[in-house]
């Protein structure tokens, strides 16, 4: 039992702790340079992030990574090129970098209950900025997707929301992934995740974007997930739809997990500013 246990506490202390990944030279994908800003959180976290002002409209969009990535590091390191296509578009572009990823503070995993005031912050500073509310967006990928629909359901100025790759409940999916990510038996993940609770302070089992989407009705979100995802499974993207019945979904080819833009940037870029040109005002 004190193997268990110790293993355990280890385990929940490295899963816990997200992985820093940041490419200063990705920077030279934008034809100007973004700006660097930072501002702090509810919960005071220092956040990071490129903002790219758009002269076109004053239409918003906030990019939202998933785990153990960084506003570098997603899409296999284009999202950089995917927040250009955007600006280019039309659109204003601000990607931050998630508590206790690339360059912000410090701050363990919570699966989006935390994190979502990373991005309510984003958006008061637009907002700041001179943004108007419902001209503000947010799309975000795997445990950022999960992490901009609870944000969305709770700050009613985000206009309108894209998901890629989100989970519905964080616990099934760790079941499915848990040995692969810990090399460890399935009989450490109720222990883990447990020890997990204990550090963040939060129940981490808790984070079930699925009871927060229908909240966010009657504003638009589009749901973006590949049939084939090996990480997330497609299901989980289909218990989505059904609690926000009025959401637009499309499922794409994609065979490795947020691999969406990457298989096909041009019509991504093209579904995501199409989707954010008819719902932001």
């Amino acid at each position: 039992m004190t193997i268990y246990i110790g293993i355990s506490v280890i385990a929940a202390n490295l899963l816990s702790t997200p992985q820093r990944i940041f490419d200063s030279k990705a920077v030279s994908v934008f034809s100007t340079p973004p700006e660097d800003v930072h501002f702090s959180t509810s919960d005071r976290v220092e956040i990071t992030g490129w903002f790219l002002p758009s002269k076109l409209n004053k239409k918003a969009i906030i990019l939202v990574h998933g785990m153990n990535s960084s506003r570098t590091a997603e899409f296999g390191g284009h999202f950089p090129e995917f927040a250009a296509g955007l600006n280019r578009e039309g659109f204003t572009v601000l990607m931050i970098d998630l508590r206790g990823h690339g360059q912000s503070g410090n701050a363990r995993f919570t699966f989006g209950i935390t994190e979502r005031r990373d991005v309510i912050a984003a958006v008061n500073w637009l907002k700041r900025r001179g943004y108007q509310s419902k001209a503000i967006g947010v799309i975000g990928v795997s445990m950022g997707a999960s992490t901009a629909i609870g944000a969305t359901a709770e700050d009613s100025d985000i206009g309108a929301l894209v998901t890629d790759s989100a989970y519905a409940e964080v616990y099934p999916v760790m079941q499915q992934n848990w040995s692969n990510i810990s090399r460890l038996p399935n009989i450490f993940l109720p222990s883990t995740m447990m020890f997990g609770s204990w550090f963040t302070g939060y129940d981490l089992t808790l984070s079930k974007p699925v009871n927060e989407i229908g909240k966010i009705a009657p504003r638009p979100v589009l749901i973006i997930h590949s049939k084939s995802d090996p990480f997330t499974p497609v299901n989980q993207a289909y218990v989505l739809k059904s609690a926000n019945p009025r959401s637009i979904y499309w499922e794409t080819s994609a065979t490795k997990h947020a691999e969406s833009y990457n298989t096909n940037p041009q019509t991504y870029i093209r579904k995501v500013s199409d989707f954010f040109n008819q719902n932001l005002k």
